[in-house]
């Protein structure tokens, strides 16, 4: 692997994603059922906007802290829409863009998930800080076996 591998090879390809009419309630069900932190919003194929896992929690903290009754709160959750929270102005990659531009990205940012788009703007997937890291860990190993049989 190397610094201008196409992100494109490490990205996870077809997110999971939801429509900005959904609910909070359903994203809620998403982060809490697949474990992800960040949830990219598309309408008609097009990338709209990004929920994050912070999103949310610091909506649960401002629903939630409110001293009104659990159901109550429960139903702010099911008619919360999606475009209500998410973050609209996205800095995106391009699926040809290299694992170096995303570091820069990330480390410039301090991000942890960039959406990866095509040349119409339609989401194609979504790399993470964790993915980058994948990547390291390959690398360092690649390293370790090349340092400790320097013959190959």
């Amino acid at each position: 692997m190397q610094a201008t591998t196409p992100i494109s090879r490490i990205m996870t390809r077809k997110p999971e994603v939801v429509k900005p009419s959904d609910t909070m309630e359903e994203v809620r069900q998403i982060f809490e059922k697949r474990g992800f932190h960040h949830i990219p919003v598309v309408s008609d194929s097009k990338l709209v906007g990004l929920v994050s896992y912070t999103d949310y929690l610091s909506l649960i903290r401002d629903v939630f802290d409110n001293p009104q009754d659990e159901r109550t709160n429960e139903k702010v959750l099911h008619a919360l829409k999606v475009e209500e929270v998410m973050t609209k102005h996205l800095l995106c990659l391009n699926h040809m863009d290299t694992v170096e531009t995303a570091l820069r990205i990330f480390k410039a940012n301090q991000f942890h998930s960039l959406p990866v788009v095509d040349d119409r703007q339609h989401l194609v997937g979504i790399i993470t800080t964790y993915d980058l890291m994948k990547v390291l860990e390959k690398v360092f190993m690649e390293y370790a076996d090349a340092v400790e049989d320097p013959g190959v």
